[in-house]
């Protein structure tokens, strides 16, 4: 029962490496593949075998996507929602209290703080994914940053730097969001191939499963599913 688990963990170490390394998945469904078929032929344990996991995906020469693909495909339109997300939030409340959009520079500035961690996520992601720390310390860094951005919102117009109409503010990022989701759902499956891990004996792949179904397409409407609760709170204290 110990190397079973123990093993788990070394393939659960591993795949988490090749993914790092943007190996596909059909390539990582056959490593995977083959370093079991090794284990029943040998009965060791996966580490006494290969080595520990990091080290072993290293030595690796397997087929990946150009590097940071990831980034145009999925990086982007994901920091496009979030601004659109905050950018929704701040003219909802304007909006719901008859008021104008008001807006100062240290706003900006803390809006702009997560839009701005998330952006520089490749250089970081190793870290992030790595180390719990610091993936707590990035998310609490984003909290605290709208929180502030709150606080410091003008109440006179004579303190804003800008003021502005909501309406059309909130009606546009509200739609972006939308957009976003809706490409999210039907166009990008049609333009990128599933990347699941495939088994090559079962045929059975990762992503075709319930569950996993389910937290993509949440994923995918996360901000449009994110917008129903501030619309009913801030129309609750209105």
């Amino acid at each position: 029962m110990m190397q079973q688990t123990s093993d788990k963990k070394w393939f659960d170490q591993l795949i988490l490496e090749l993914r790092l390394r943007q190996v596909t998945g059909h390539a990582i469904g056959d490593t995977i593949a083959t370093a079991r078929e090794h284990l029943s032929d040998t009965g060791q344990h996966a580490e006494q075998a290969f080595g520990p996991a990091r080290d072993y995906a290293q030595s690796l020469e397997l087929p990946h996507a150009p590097k940071n693909e990831w980034v145009r495909k999925a990086l982007w339109p994901s920091l496009l929602g979030l601004l659109a997300f905050l950018i929704f939030n701040q003219a909802l409340v304007s909006w719901v209290q008859s008021e104008p959009l008001l807006v100062s520079p240290a706003q900006l500035v803390l809006l702009a703080l997560p839009v701005v961690l998330i952006a520089f996520l490749p250089l970081y992601l190793d870290a992030v994914i790595r180390r719990l720390w610091a993936s707590i310390a990035i998310s609490a860094m984003g909290a605290l940053s709208g929180l502030l951005s709150t606080i410091v919102t003008p109440t006179e117009r004579a303190e804003a730097w800008l003021a502005i109409e909501p309406l059309p503010w909130l009606i546009g990022s509200a739609l972006i969001m939308v957009i976003l989701s809706l490409r999210s759902t039907f166009w990008a499956p049609l333009t990128t191939p599933e990347d699941g891990i495939t088994d090559p004996i079962t045929g059975k792949n990762d992503s075709t499963t319930l569950g996993a179904k389910v937290f993509v397409q949440i994923t995918n409407w996360l901000f449009p599913l994110l917008m129903l609760p501030m619309i009913a709170i801030a129309l609750t204290l209105r």
